[in-house]
């Protein structure tokens, strides 16, 4: 298991086991499926790049060329990284989770300061 899976598979049980009492646990949820995706995303472009030299020292099928298994090689390996691309999105989604909460919510995260009230009466 490469090391960005192992840390993937550990960012994955902190999120797992966090629930969503606080602001701070809204926050540190969101930062850990930020880091989980980049994590996911790079180890998806290894893969893509491990399966594509993979393929391509294949040996061609009769009638066929060297060129058209590198071909096919870089048209099997574009879907991972294609599902990379798409973790790298859900890193993006994840942390505007933040922004927008703090937007609709901004009330409830920072509550504005009292106002001192001056009695008139006394």
């Amino acid at each position: 298991m490469s090391a960005e899976a192992k840390y993937a598979r550990d960012l994955f049980n902190e999120l797992a086991d966090r629930e969503f009492h606080t602001g701070t646990d809204i926050r540190e949820y969101t930062d850990g499926l930020r880091r989980l995706s980049r994590a996911l995303a790079m180890e998806l472009e290894y893969s893509a790049q491990e399966l594509e030299a993979v393929l391509k020292d294949l040996p061609p099928a009769d009638g066929e060329s060297h060129m058209a298994v590198r071909r096919k090689a870089r048209t099997i390996a574009k879907h991972l990284r294609r599902a990379a691309e798409a973790q790298r999105t859900v890193g993006i989604e994840g942390a505007r989770t933040w922004g927008s909460l703090t937007k609709h919510f901004e009330h409830l995260i920072k509550p504005k300061k009292k106002r001192k009230v001056i009695d008139l009466d006394a």
